[in-house]
């Protein structure tokens, strides 16, 4: 097994936390240090997608695949449709993600992407870290982790968000509005369970189609799919072609920081720095975020940050929704019902972005059913 000269930085997994802070990288154009990213796929695949809100579209324009001017809440026969003037919701494929990043690194010497190499143990020396997979030994002056791991999350609130996509391709005419994203669709309980369809309308004839579901206890994904399959029923009448199939639980808490051991140039970013959003299982927009200013501060400072820190009425808003649907599931189909009737469509997107004034949250406050609210919120 080789030994390599020590690089000033390895990256432990290359999915969308790693390559997001790597394209920053590039974009800011710093070349003086070295990077090893260390990733367990032997190729990337197009296996899943992320979509997000955005007033002015500029970074990643290039592999934007589809955006809507409206989404919409469903709820029995009740259908909440919403729009706003300023910001359209946008679709990106991971495979798009991935590929235009690689190309990007194969014309920097200073940045080498390992594939199909698994990562067995990570060793503190005096000065640098060894990093031992099964093909090499890495020596690194930093680390940046950006693995996922359920077992760093706080106990209560927690749910899990688990889903199960399929991208179809038919010629069948179907009654959805090419214009819609439909966010929450059908929204339903039972067994304990909040489920709803998430259907992205993304060109002609092609559709992506997910049932989600969250659940206090971990979920089969092929329940999930076979449940799928019976949705996709309703609205086919005719075979359909699958063209890609996207499948995931995404953790919906707050980290134990106390579970994150704080070592000397030891970074973290992605799910394990709290990008994933508690309340809504949203992450691509934070990630960003954190990798512009985490570039920036290696560009200036020789350093990048770690942990983002939350605001503390984003943290304390975000805990109260996840209270409130953790505390009884079965009423999750109203109240994400309720919460989309009763503010306004830019308020709600601010929200899901984080970037809510304060205004804007005391509207969301008053928003939340008011005796569920309440009762969570002595509770905290």
């Amino acid at each position: 097994m080789s030994k390599n000269n020590i690089s000033d930085f390895v990256i432990l997994g290359g999915g969308c936390s790693a390559l997001s802070f790597i394209n920053q990288v590039i974009e800011q154009n710093i070349t003086k240090y070295s990077f090893i990213i260390i990733e367990k796929q032997k190729k990337y695949v197009d296996d899943k997608s992320w979509c997000f809100w955005s007033e002015n579209i500029k970074k990643n324009k290039n592999i934007i695949e589809a955006s809507w001017s409206s989404f919409s809440f469903n709820l029995g026969n009740s259908t909440n449709f919403l729009s706003s003037i300023n910001f359209k919701y946008y679709y990106i494929r991971s495979i798009n993600f991935y590929e235009s990043i690689k190309k990007k690194i194969s014309n920097y010497a200073n940045i080498t992407l390992k594939l199909n190499e698994t990562i067995i143990s990570i060793t503190n020396k005096k000065n640098y870290y060894e990093v031992i997979t099964n093909k090499s030994i890495y020596l690194a002056k930093n680390v940046l982790d950006t693995r996922p791991n359920i077992n760093i999350y706080e106990k209560n609130p927690f749910l899990q968000q688990c889903f199960v996509g399929y991208e179809i391709k038919s010629e069948e005419k179907i009654n959805l509005k090419k214009s819609n994203a439909y966010l929450m669709h059908n929204m339903h309980a039972a067994n304990n369970k909040f489920y709803f369809e998430y259907i992205l309308p993304i060109k002609k004839s092609t559709y992506l189609f997910e049932l989600t579901t969250f659940t206090k206890k971990d979920l089969p994904l092929k329940i999930i799919e076979k449940e799928l399959r019976i949705v996709l029923s309703k609205y086919f009448n005719k075979p359909y072609q699958i063209v890609r199939k996207e499948y995931g639980k995404i953790p919906m808490g707050f980290i134990n920081n106390k579970m994150i051991k704080n070592k000397k140039n030891y970074f973290v970013s992605g799910s394990l720095a709290g990008s994933i959003r508690p309340s809504s299982g949203y992450a691509f927009v934070d990630i960003q975020k954190w990798s512009e200013i985490a570039a920036n501060n290696l560009k200036i400072k020789g350093n990048i940050e770690t942990l983002e820190k939350r605001e503390v009425i984003k943290k304390f808003l975000d805990k109260i929704f996840l209270k409130v649907i953790s505390s009884d599931i079965s009423k999750a189909p109203q109240i994400f019902y309720y919460f989309s009737k009763n503010i306004s469509p830019t308020t709600f997107i601010k929200f899901m972005l984080g970037e809510a004034n304060l205004l804007e949250y005391l509207r969301i406050i008053y928003a939340m059913p008011k005796r569920i609210f309440l009762k969570c919120l002595i509770k905290i």
